[in-house]
């Protein structure tokens, strides 16, 4: 592992200097001591002494209780003034820091059972006592997740570039692998939602997605295939490393109409890493970065991606016709692209 700089080093050089990004790096270098403890632990699985003797249904919520317990064990004497935790909890850190920060410590932890990756969200916002995260995404000091898969990865940004870092199984010690991850420029031709659902979406995201389904013989005149890993950590850094775009709408289910993601533990990290990496974040219509959350568990939809596919979905809600498929206009509709 020679050829990659170790992450305590590079952001010792990255964040020198300035007192909120210090306090990031060095909360975030708690953080990556606790993740190598979840990645032992969600790797194991059911070996793991965690679910020793629990029944199987009830394993994801010992498992995320443990993660739990790892994170605010590792964030104890974090230079941080407040942690917002997605489930509600809202703890005093360290008087007078810098920075606050709000952090799923294990989501999509029901993924565990089929073996599908998951992941630790976090945010770090300028310490602004209660107004802290009723603030625009865009004032992330950090942002990021890591990944529980294959690899244990970490994904971040500090507004200057993306970085990716990998964790070395035998040692444990994360190496930067990339400091500057871009989406491709030709994006592939693939599309991550959630097809059960597209009943209650509405007219604008059910033809966005029939003309990708409508493929070579459609609007776009061209082939695409969907992808669903129902993990929002694979579904990001599948984007970052090929581009697309992935979709997760507001529908007509009762407590869908607004979305599903939590902005600030979830929509905002994302969208700051897609978008120092080239692409675009929205909630369908209007900036991901640019919501502010008027309570800590607002929820919003999330489309993010290459720019070219996100900024198409944008154009499909501004159709006069509110996006509806036309029969007689099957190929290149009245008011399509």
């Amino acid at each position: 592992m020679s050829d990659f700089i170790k992450l305590e080093e590079w952001l010792g050089k990255a964040c020198a200097g300035d007192a909120a990004r210090e306090a990031a790096a060095e909360t975030l270098l708690k953080m990556a001591d606790a993740a190598r403890a979840v990645s032992h632990m969600v790797a194991r699985g059911p070996m793991d002494p965690v679910v020793a003797g629990v029944a199987r249904q009830d394993r994801p919520q010992k498992f995320d209780e443990r993660a739990g317990e790892l994170f605010m064990a590792a964030l104890k004497d974090a230079p941080v003034a407040q942690i917002a935790r997605e489930r509600g909890m809202l703890l005093e850190g360290r008087s007078g820091a810098p920075v606050a920060m709000a952090v799923d410590v294990l989501n999509g932890v029901q993924n565990i059972v089929a073996n599908i990756p998951t992941g630790s969200f976090f945010s770090f916002l300028p310490e602004k006592g209660e107004d802290t995260f009723t603030r625009p995404g865009s004032e992330q000091v950090c942002g990021g997740f890591f990944m529980y898969g294959p690899r244990t990865m970490l994904v971040f940004s500090f507004g200057e570039g993306t970085i990716v870092a990998n964790m070395d199984p035998e040692t444990g010690v994360f190496h930067i692998t990339s400091e500057n991850r871009q989406l491709p420029e030709i994006p592939a031709r693939e599309y991550a939602a959630n097809a059960s659902n597209y009943r209650f979406w509405d007219s604008a995201i059910r033809t966005y997605v029939d003309d990708m389904i409508d493929g070579a013989e459609g609007p776009r005149e061209a082939d695409y295939n969907m992808r669903w890993a129902s993990s929002l950590p694979a579904e990001t850094v599948r984007i970052l490393n090929r581009g697309g775009i992935f979709l997760y709408p507001g529908d007509s289910r009762p407590g869908h109409r607004h979305g599903r993601m939590r902005l600030l533990f979830h929509a905002n990290p994302v969208a700051l890493v897609v978008e120092q990496a080239g692409g675009m974040a929205t909630d369908g219509e209007n900036r991901i970065l640019d919501k502010v959350a008027e309570e800590r568990g607002q929820r919003t939809p999330l489309i993010f991606g290459s720019k070219s596919e996100v900024q198409r979905v944008k154009r499909y809600y501004e159709l006069p016709v509110g996006g509806t498929r036309s029969p007689l206009f099957s190929r290149r509709g009245l008011f399509r692209f």
